[in-house]
């Protein structure tokens, strides 16, 4: 019982230092930032952050992972909504809604890594329970979910229509990032749908 109350309790002040870091990290940049600050912000010792990390990438790599958990569960939400069409719609919205409340973090990482090393990350995460396949697959067995209902083309192969979609929501994630992450990323979830279904053309 008392392991379990110790456990817990560390869990609780690592998520505190992340949320410290990522405030930090915010203000002054990743390159500028210090453990020393990270401390600060959250309220502890230098000393005893280096107990939870042991330099301030792997800070930063341990919020990169933590924001793709929560990406990941948010992913996974709406399981209850019949229509796959409307639920891969809610679950774009949600998930744009916590990349525009944490965009200062996602924008790091790209500035940090530029896109092409961003795509290859994303690519060879094959092994990663939560990686960028992972999402990919979800999205795949959604829209062959929507094929079986005659809700898309069938002459186009599955893969191409996720690869589409994808692409469609890495775009419209990099634009926003580039122009400085301005509200209302969430709402654009039904502009992809949209386009996805009806593409671009007048109606």
């Amino acid at each position: 019982m008392r392991d379990a109350v110790r456990e817990e309790s560390r869990a609780a002040f690592r998520e505190a230092i992340l949320e410290a870091a990522e405030q930090v990290f915010g203000r002054l940049g990743f390159h500028d930032a210090k453990m020393a600050d990270i401390a600060a912000e959250a309220g502890v010792a230098a000393g005893t952050l280096y107990n939870y990390f042991k330099n301030k990438d792997e800070v930063f790599a341990s919020m990169l992972q933590r924001g793709q958990e929560r990406v990941t569960a948010l992913f996974e939400a709406h399981a209850e909504v019949d229509d796959p069409i409307e639920r891969m719609r809610l679950r774009m919205r949600d998930t744009f809604a916590y990349l525009e409340a944490h965009g200062v973090l996602f924008t790091m990482f790209v500035r940090l890594g530029g896109f092409i090393d961003y795509a290859q990350k994303r690519a060879v995460e094959d092994h990663c329970e939560h990686g960028y396949t992972q999402s990919v697959n979800r999205t795949q067995a959604v829209i062959r979910e929507a094929l079986a209902r005659g809700q898309l083309r069938r002459d186009i192969p599955v893969e191409d229509l996720t690869a589409l979609l994808t692409g469609l929501c890495d775009a419209t994630i990099f634009a926003w990032t580039r122009a400085g992450c301005p509200p209302g990323l969430p709402a654009r979830a039904d502009t992809i749908i949209e386009l996805f279904l009806r593409g671009a053309h007048a109606p």
